[in-house]
């Protein structure tokens, strides 16, 4: 039997139960041979050249949650081109620009919750989150929506996202919002070639349909829209990690305290914190380009490596008492007193950015929770009486109730 289908059943904890406290163990995945990493060192044996992208994502997650023809399956000089794309998207100054637009939504969205006198209605924290980052990851990207598109869009990226991974009519859901959303990315490029859209010259919007492949050929105007959806998607993603801040706040009023009270450290150590709890994925996978050695496992041509993203953030040697929420880790030195490895938190892949596959987005999701955090930290609600109970069998997990906030008090 081939164990990679407990990955299905498990979720978040499959690869670490496997591994059982090892750098590596030897598997099967996706009926090939495999070598499941962790740790620091089986982080940087995963981002080692030796190791490829192309075929590594089962198809349907690749389909549903990055588009076909996206960069995460590309390699070499292909992948280095194509990810240059997103590197000038998502520079500092633009990053900044996109925070100052979340600021500004949740701005906007938690004054509603409080306004006026008598009874206010319970808010469910993740419908608001997936409808702010939606409005303000739009706005900011150049791509025109009206007001009354912009809820339905927002609806399908935080479909794809939640069923990307679940079998069943999750999934299907996910599957028939990624081909809606695929045919209304690619007609907005058309219409920015066409000339009957202009968007900001240097927006994300932009640059996507301007890019080229390696010969300098246009991208077919589908492949630029899947670009262009994923930097839209897993900005709409942060609304998950929201969704964990808002229990967080409630259950540390402490770290809330000082949030609110502007302590900028304190804000940096709760979102670190936030990701390393909830990292998005519980594996990453890639697949050998020729036979080798994995830590010890040997791996034939085509065979897979996986990544325990999940342990490796829940790894007691790095992160003592890991399931215990606690900012202050971050604000401590390393247990050993030397600075702390880099590679034990990976919830958005490691390596380097510019060369490598490390997610490029980590700026914009460290940014936006950021000013969520800050934003939510400031506006008085208690919980009521809910289920906040995650399921790590389901991918991506979250509190079952999407936390209800009660505005008001607290």
């Amino acid at each position: 039997m081939d164990p990679s289908i407990d990955l299905v059943r498990q979720g978040y904890p499959w690869a670490a139960r496997l591994r059982a406290g090892r750098p590596a163990v030897p598997t099967r995945f996706l009926g090939r041979r495999a070598a499941v990493v962790g740790g620091p060192e089986g982080v940087r044996r995963f981002y080692d050249p030796r190791l490829r992208r192309r075929g590594a994502f089962p198809p349907p997650v690749k389909l549903v949650l990055f588009g076909a023809g996206a960069v995460h399956g590309l390699d070499d000089a292909e992948h280095h081109h194509r990810k240059a794309l997103f590197v000038r998207a998502l520079g500092p100054d633009a990053v900044r620009r996109l925070g100052e637009h979340a600021e500004a939504e949740w701005a906007v969205r938690t004054r509603g919750w409080t306004a006026g006198s008598g009874t206010r209605p319970d808010v469910v924290l993740l419908d608001e989150a997936v409808q702010v980052l939606a409005r303000s990851v739009l706005d900011w990207a150049g791509v025109p929506c009206p007001p009354g598109e912009l809820r339905h869009r927002a609806g399908q990226l935080a479909t794809v996202v939640d069923g990307f991974a679940k079998p069943g009519a999750a999934w299907v859901r996910a599957a028939a919002a990624r081909a809606q959303l695929d045919r209304w990315a690619t007609g907005v490029v058309r219409a920015v070639r066409a000339g009957r859209v202009h968007p900001p010259a240097g927006s994300v919007l932009d640059l996507a349909a301007r890019a080229t492949d390696l010969g300098g050929r246009p991208l077919p105007a589908r492949v630029a829209g899947v670009e262009l959806l994923n930097v839209l998607r897993p900005t709409v993603a942060v609304a998950w990690f929201v969704a964990a801040t808002g229990r967080a706040l409630a259950e540390h009023p402490a770290w809330r305290e000082r949030i609110a009270g502007g302590d900028v450290a304190a804000l940096e150590a709760f979102c670190q914190e936030v990701r390393r709890v909830h990292p998005f994925v519980p594996v990453l996978a890639a697949r050998a380009r020729h036979a080798q050695d994995v830590a010890g496992v040997l791996v034939p041509r085509g065979g897979f490596v996986v990544l325990d993203v999940h342990g490796t953030t829940h790894d007691p040697a790095h992160w003592p008492d890991p399931d215990r929420f606690d900012p202050g880790r971050f604000l401590a030195p390393a247990p050993d007193g030397a600075t702390r490895d880099p590679d034990a938190l990976v919830p958005q892949g490691g390596g380097d950015v510019a060369t490598g596959h490390r997610c490029p987005g980590e700026g914009v999701t460290l940014t936006v929770l950021a000013v969520a955090v800050r934003a939510l930290a400031r506006v008085p609600f208690t919980l009521p009486p809910q289920d906040l109970g995650c399921d790590d069998s389901e991918v991506p997990t979250r509190p079952r109730s999407g936390v209800v906030l009660r505005p008001g008090r607290g």
